[in-house]
């Protein structure tokens, strides 16, 4: 099978999401010609070598010059604070996984839509942040954009049953009456909120079906990231908050669900395994060969449901408020989490404490236009302040 796709680019190939997609891509035989790297130098040098790699960057130029003494020298090594971007305007490549982790994957976004592209998204911050102005982006370039979170990928393909997907532009919801959103409901479901005062970071880093970095992990268990979550799809899916439902399904065998004007619900069912996504987004509008586990239903029995508890877990409805506050709000969530949840990693704030550090921080902050990326990363700056200067007086 040929696909529209040649070589590809892997940002943030070091991370759970990247490195899936280097294994993923490999053995649908898509050749690799750029990978990024945060400070994981020994395995970005030895993920180049495996998968013969022509370029890999960095942000720090000592990390550069280390590299370049690993390489071979036939691969180029960019280094240094706009090597990433530079790296991707230069490369070429069909497809840009992007799985950066957090806001520093913004400006590689941006890059990335301004190359016409096909951009297998995983960063969620940057839609979460600045998403229209990727979409603008796109449409002057002619590129394209797929999600790679297992939910959105989910929505994503129960939309385009109806047509109403498309990689070009956000979602045409005129047919839509819900997105039902799943989420695992971390390692704490069912606790109350006084439960969880006790809870540690080894505890919370525990979680029961993904293995992911610590950030997004803890975000699992506050439903901080379901919140982010709902958030990027009212970015990719053109709808409001009041049009999505939030759905604990321990399983996590159902990955969404959409919900037509007609009534009729369909979704999109599989094992976990985020290189489900990087296949479908590779290989849209037609299907790879998969050969992993098929679902059996017998053996599953039955699947649940549950409504998730946002007087126990409150950043759920957090998100729902940055939402509607508009502008920079999301932008300052993520900055005022981002700061709370390490934080909270390094024994400096209760697990509880994330929630209330977050929403006071967003009460805090000045909300203005998203017009710029310019703007958004000062609404950054300023939560991530704020928010340090409350976690100090949380001592």
């Amino acid at each position: 099978m040929e696909y529209k796709s040649r070589t590809a680019a892997v940002l943030g190939s070091t991370g759970s999401v990247g490195t899936q997609a280097i294994d993923a891509l490999g053995k649908l035989g898509v050749k690799i010609d750029l990978l990024t790297a945060g400070k994981n130098i020994d395995l970005v040098a030895r993920q180049a070598v495996e998968c013969g790699a022509l370029r890999v960057a960095v942000p720090d130029e000592g990390d550069g010059a280390r590299l370049r003494s690993m390489l071979p020298d036939t691969v180029s090594v960019f280094a240094g604070k706009d090597a990433v971007c530079d790296a991707i305007r230069e490369c070429g490549c069909d497809l840009i996984v992007h799985s950066i982790s957090g806001m520093a994957g913004i400006p590689a976004a941006l890059a990335a839509a301004d190359t016409g592209a096909r951009i297998a998204m995983a960063n969620k911050e940057a839609l979460i942040s600045l998403g229209h102005l990727i979409y603008e982006r796109l449409a002057r370039s002619g590129g394209e954009l797929i999600p790679v979170d297992s939910e959105h990928s989910a929505i994503f393909q129960c939309l385009c049953s109806s047509g109403a997907a498309s990689p070009k532009a956000p979602a045409d919801s005129s047919r839509v009456r819900r997105i039902l959103l799943t989420a695992s409901g971390g390692p704490f479901f069912g606790k109350k909120r006084k439960e969880l005062e006790a809870v540690t970071p080894d505890m919370a880093l525990a979680h029961p079906t993904w293995k992911m970095g610590a950030k997004i992990t803890i975000d699992c268990a506050t439903l901080m990231n379901k919140g982010f979550e709902l958030i990027e799809a009212c970015r990719l899916f053109n709808v409001e908050p009041d049009r999505i439902e939030v759905l604990v399904h321990r399983q996590s065998i159902i990955h969404s669900m959409v919900e037509s004007t007609d009534g009729a619900v369909i979704a999109e069912l599989s094992y976990p395994d985020m290189r489900d996504c990087v296949r479908y987004a590779l290989a849209y509008p037609d299907r790879a060969p998969f050969g992993g586990e098929p679902l059996d239903f017998v053996k599953l029995g039955c699947l649940t449901f549950h409504a998730p508890d946002t007087e126990a877990f409150p950043l759920l409805s957090a998100a729902v408020d940055a939402w509607y506050k508009g502008g920079t709000a999301p932008a300052a969530l993520i900055a005022a989490d981002e700061e709370a949840v390490w934080a909270f990693i390094d024994k400096k704030l209760s697990f509880n404490g994330i929630s209330d550090v977050v929403r006071e921080t967003i009460e805090r902050c000045n909300h203005i236009p998203a017009d710029s990326p310019e703007a958004v990363f000062e609404a950054e700056n300023e939560a991530r302040i704020k928010a340090i200067e409350i976690i100090k007086g949380c001592r």
